[in-house]
């Protein structure tokens, strides 16, 4: 395997919003300066001289100017409430949370609308009559009222923008729709097996193509660099953080293109909330942590709760399915260590639960939560998740004999777990 990409996590421009920023941009102003000529020409062609004399060429050159300025300003001005915004939320979340303030797509809009607004008016003001003296030309100079208006609005929207930021519950509520629109994306099951075989005595080893979290792996690529009959036993998944070092899969026979397997993994520097259900359950358990560690703030932690129930819920409902597959030719990929509804909610609460049974009241939501989630196991017949659920509920209860609950509320969170003790 080469070594030209050791120890380096191939870039995702998407990580940064790059490539998201720069296509907003550039189509904006691609638009700006079309509007722009598109005024000149309908005042050239049709309304010259105009019906109507708003002023001088001289006057409208002014108006022109104030606006790019305006512009200007109501494009700062909206990045600097989103810097407000951020600079307030710091006492509540952790730094890892408040890149949601920074990932804002009403931000990138109002920025793309302004840039075109620069564009359109730039291009009128460049392209307008030399003689300062005769009439400016009437759909260009309205055009330009119409954008400084429009900039008005945008000030006031970006100011309500970022009051509704500010809310505590919007936040947790955002996080977790991303969450389950990272499950919408999670790829179905390809292939239905029982039991998988054991990797061979003979089966060759594959280690990470770079250093960086797993974002992806591409299971058409891989078995394509199979040959008929040959199998990959994956040792990795997506969230998980690799190195040169690792082993992320294990393959035969040995006349396997190894790497092209490897290659089928990509890895990144940091984790996405957008590929990673892992990561993006794990930003919602962020606030509640940080909100209890950091604030004793319960009223955020049962926000959190609340919606991760929701988020959990549905994980079990509809299972997380292994990328197990096969084709014609006997091409195996066995996904042995991919993330399943039990792992998460093991992540979640052995994270949770410690903080949350310090007090009572946080205490009993978790032990709420989990009983939904075991009902939810029920259901589905996720005898897995029931195991975990049970564990974690002895170990709450454990915690709150460890912190000194008081006789009264370490009743009623026995109460809250009698349900789960009298389903078994």
């Amino acid at each position: 395997m080469g070594e030209t990409n050791r120890g380096r996590p191939r870039p995702r421009w998407a990580t940064l919003r790059l490539g998201e920023i720069t296509v907003a941009m550039g189509m904006a102003m691609a638009a700006g300066l079309g509007v722009g000529l598109a005024a000149l020409a309908v005042d050239t062609a049709w309304l010259w001289p105009p019906p109507v004399e708003l002023g001088t060429v001289g006057s409208a050159r002014v108006l022109l100017g104030s606006v790019t300025g305006g512009l200007i300003t109501v494009a700062v001005f909206g990045l600097w409430m989103r810097t407000v915004v951020v600079g307030l939320m710091a006492a509540h979340f952790s730094p890892r949370t408040l890149l949601t303030f920074l990932d804002d797509r009403f931000q990138r809009n109002l920025l793309a609308f302004m840039s075109a607004g620069v564009v359109a008016v730039l291009v009128i003001l460049v392209r307008m009559p030399s003689d300062e003296q005769a009439a400016a030309p009437i759909v260009s100079t309205v055009l330009a009222v119409i954008i400084a208006l429009a900039a008005m609005a945008g000030v006031l929207l970006a100011i309500q923008h970022a009051t509704r930021s500010l809310s505590l519950s919007e936040l947790v509520s955002h996080l977790a729709d991303n969450a389950l629109k990272v499950l919408d994306r999670h790829p179905g099951a390809r292939l239905e097996i029982t039991g998988v075989p054991p990797p061979t005595s003979a089966a060759q080893t594959v280690l990470a193509p770079g250093t960086g979290w797993v974002t992806a792996i591409d299971i058409d690529r891989m078995r394509k660099a199979l040959p008929a009959g040959g199998v990959v036993h994956l040792r990795c998944r997506v969230g998980e953080f690799v190195t040169p070092r690792c082993t992320v899969a294990l393959v035969s026979p040995a006349d396997a293109n190894l790497d092209s397997v490897a290659e089928a993994i990509s890895l990144a520097r940091t984790r996405s909330a957008d590929l990673d259900l892992a990561f993006a359950v794990s930003q919602l358990v962020d606030v509640g942590t940080f909100a209890l560690q950091a604030h004793a703030d319960t009223a955020t932690a049962h926000e959190v709760l609340v919606h991760l129930e929701a988020v959990l819920v549905e994980i079990v409902e509809r299972g997380l399915p292994r990328l197990h597959d096969k084709d014609q030719d006997g091409r195996c990929i066995y996904d042995e260590f991919g993330w399943d509804p039990a792992n998460l909610v093991q992540l979640c609460a052995e994270r949770l639960r410690e903080p949350a049974a310090r007090d009572p009241e946080t205490a009993r939501h978790l032990m709420h939560m989990l009983d939904r989630v075991r009902e939810a196991a029920e259901e589905r017949e996720a005898f897995a998740v029931l195991s975990e659920v049970r564990r974690q509920v002895e170990m709450v209860l454990a915690l709150a004999d460890a912190n000194g609950m008081l006789a009264r509320d370490r009743q009623r969170l026995e109460r809250e777990a009698e349900a789960f003790v009298e389903g078994h």
